[in-house]
């Protein structure tokens, strides 16, 4: 019996043109989206790559010049572009590709490729992701609206029910034809999407990051699903159905995520860039300058080395005092943009938890974040890449701090360690993720849970 429903409502649903019209549509956008993503990403990666080779070719041939000097001259950290950005593009676009590495001075990521674009184009950001988390949503509502409704508008509902079928396999029966229906979509435009990561330059773990994107879009597409169906068992009208949840759909993709951003802004305050650099200043004054040899913190530093090696002057250490001397600026200075970035990265780690709050009133906003910690385009791999820019920072000037005295050349450059990015492993991104896919997973019980309540309360008469 459940089976024959199921198999009444995809014929139904295939043969109703708002379906076939609004999938078509759907499916062209998603196969529009993924080749535009897919052709993005290989340029971006040649061009990553292209920039790595002249950064590293520019530094190695600097030529003569003290090693402290070629701190000055610095080089640059790129962040090479994940394959799953194809899917999911992420905070990607607002955070920066590369990071300048200079002697005394922590910057920030820059090259942003919205800079790039107007602002047509940041309205209309089409990516997979778009379509699968904001858009999928109300072709489901379409289908499961009026499940219901419209046979109790119509009258064959109490026909079905005098042949013998009850409400659970009713119920039952409508949630698998609506999910044959959209899988009938979805099946090849993720195989699609599969295809695109396999023959990318994917890393070990990709390819189940990936399956587990499908698999949280698959839970989430269950949550309006399970939600479509209640309110079509509770609501009198096919339209009231309607409004009802277009209504949940608009708090749920279009309000609360925009709400919650201001929200976040406003209780957790982010310091504007003059403010930020204007205390790192403050705070690089009131410590040691490698650079000044006369200041009171320069003073003490040397004392200390004096007394450490029991000798009356500089001229008789048995090391040179000026590397040292540099080294020690160059740590303190280390630690003060240290202290300022891990205050910074709290305060956006605090409004992540504003994020993840408000997910109890909206499941988009959860499977936004899932999509971009499975893809590697969220904060928490920015900020891996920026630390490991700053570690490498810091052990490319502490080399060339005690490098040999005097001028060095290409040969002294090539040595130089290389930047080596290390992507976040998915043991770390489930570590982030589990406590949002665990809510995502009580979204979808919840709205089970509404599903049999409505049945119960409702006679379906």
């Amino acid at each position: 019996m459940i089976l024959l429903i199921a198999k009444k409502e995809v014929k139904e649903l295939l043969r109703n043109n708002r379906f076939r019209l609004t999938g078509i549509l759907l499916l062209i956008l998603l196969v529009l989206s993924m080749c535009i993503s897919w052709n993005t990403n290989i340029k971006i990666q040649q061009e990553h790559r292209a920039a790595e080779e002249l950064a590293r070719q520019q530094w190695e041939n600097q030529g003569e010049k003290s090693a402290h000097s070629a701190g000055h001259y610095g080089t640059f950290a790129f962040k090479p572009m994940p394959v799953l950005s194809l899917i999911d593009n992420g905070l990607n676009k607002y955070l920066g590709v590369s990071v300048f590495l200079e002697a005394h001075r922590q910057n920030s990521a820059s090259y942003k490729q919205i800079t790039d674009q107007n602002d047509l184009a940041r309205f209309a950001d089409l990516s997979p992701a778009y379509v699968f988390i904001y858009l999928m949503p109300l072709l489901i509502i379409l289908l499961g609206f009026n499940s219901f409704t419209i046979e109790k508008e119509s009258g064959t509902l109490q026909l079905i029910i005098s042949q013998g079928a009850s409400k659970k396999k009713l119920v039952l029966g409508k949630v698998i034809g609506i999910w044959l229906a959209l899988l009938l979509l979805l099946i090849p435009i993720f195989i699609l999407g599969f295809c695109f990561v396999l023959f990318s330059n994917y890393e070990n773990g990709d390819l189940l990051r990936y399956i587990l994107i499908v698999i949280s879009l698959f839970v989430y597409y269950g949550v309006f699903i399970h939600l479509s169906i209640a309110i079509s068992v509770w609501a009198k009208s096919s339209n009231l159905s309607l409004i009802i949840l277009l209504s949940f759909w608009m708090i749920s993709a279009l309000l609360m995520p925009k709400l919650t951003a201001d929200i976040s802004k406003k209780t957790h305050k982010t310091p504007s860039a003059i403010t930020y650099q204007e205390n790192i200043k403050t705070a690089l004054d009131n410590g040691i300058n490698g650079h000044d040899p006369t200041s009171e913190k320069a003073i003490a530093f040397k004392d200390s080395l004096l007394k450490t090696y029991q000798v009356k002057s500089i001229e008789e250490l048995p090391v040179s005092y000026s590397q040292l001397l540099m080294q020690e600026g160059e740590r303190y200075e280390t630690s003060v943009y240290k202290n300022a970035m891990t205050q910074l990265n709290n305060v956006y780690l605090d409004q992540l938890k504003v994020h993840q709050f408000n997910a109890f009133i909206s499941p988009t906003i959860l499977m936004r974040m899932l999509s971009m910690q499975f893809a590697k385009s969220d904060l928490q791999s920015h900020y891996n890449f920026t630390y490991q820019a700053e570690e490498y920072r810091n052990a490319l000037i502490s080399s060339l701090n005690s490098g040999p005295r005097g001028a060095v050349d290409s040969d002294f450059f090539k040595k130089n360690v290389k930047f080596e990015y290390q992507p976040v492993t998915l043991a770390q991104t489930m570590e982030k993720s589990t406590s949002n896919l665990l809510l995502l997973v009580v979204w979808w019980l919840f709205s089970g849970l509404l599903v049999i309540l409505s049945v119960q309360k409702n006679k379906l008469k």
